[in-house]
């Protein structure tokens, strides 16, 4: 089966724009993911990424012009018969870990714990960032950056959403 998403993001410096092809390959799915930047010059490398996923397991994401890769891994264990799951994410290239678990305890409650800031010690940037993903509507993040090294000015918001779509 194929799958296609486009994703529309609004940022107070610029909007864009990205389309995913997915396709499956036995028990793993191959993506590849353009965005504007890929066509707005014509035709190019910029913008393209390539991608391995064993859903549930491990994404292996790779930025062809900044030839960079980014490892994200999952798993789930049983506490007291309830899914406790966990995320380990590393981006090579900034050089930046997410930590995130979560704790179903039923369908309506579930309790999460996740550490997703972000501080560059050679940059002095802060970041933060908060997301939500639904199957039936689709996903959202806020994300929030400000330069700890300038003089206090408002943080950097940027906002996005996705919607998903079966072919």
């Amino acid at each position: 089966m194929m799958k296609a998403s486009f994703k529309g993001k609004f940022d107070v410096d610029k909007s864009g724009s990205v389309a995913s092809l997915t396709f499956n390959a036995g028990n793993a799915k191959l993506r590849a993911t353009m965005t504007d930047a890929s066509f707005v010059a014509g035709p190019s490398f910029n913008g393209l990424s390539l991608a391995v996923e064993k859903p549930g397991f491990f994404i292996i994401d790779y930025n062809v012009p900044k030839k960079d890769v980014r490892f994200q891994f999952m798993n789930t264990i049983r506490i007291a018969e309830k899914p406790l799951n966990l995320t380990y994410i590393h981006m090579r290239g900034d050089n930046r870990t997410i930590v995130d678990g979560s704790f179903v305890i039923d369908p309506a409650n579930k309790l999460s714990a996740n550490y997703m800031a972000t501080y560059q010690t050679s940059s002095k940037m802060l970041g933060l960032e908060w997301s939500n993903n639904s199957k039936s509507t689709g996903s959202f993040k806020v994300c929030a950056s400000m330069n700890l090294a300038e003089e206090l000015k408002p943080p950097k918001l940027t906002a996005e959403t996705t919607w998903n779509l079966e072919l």
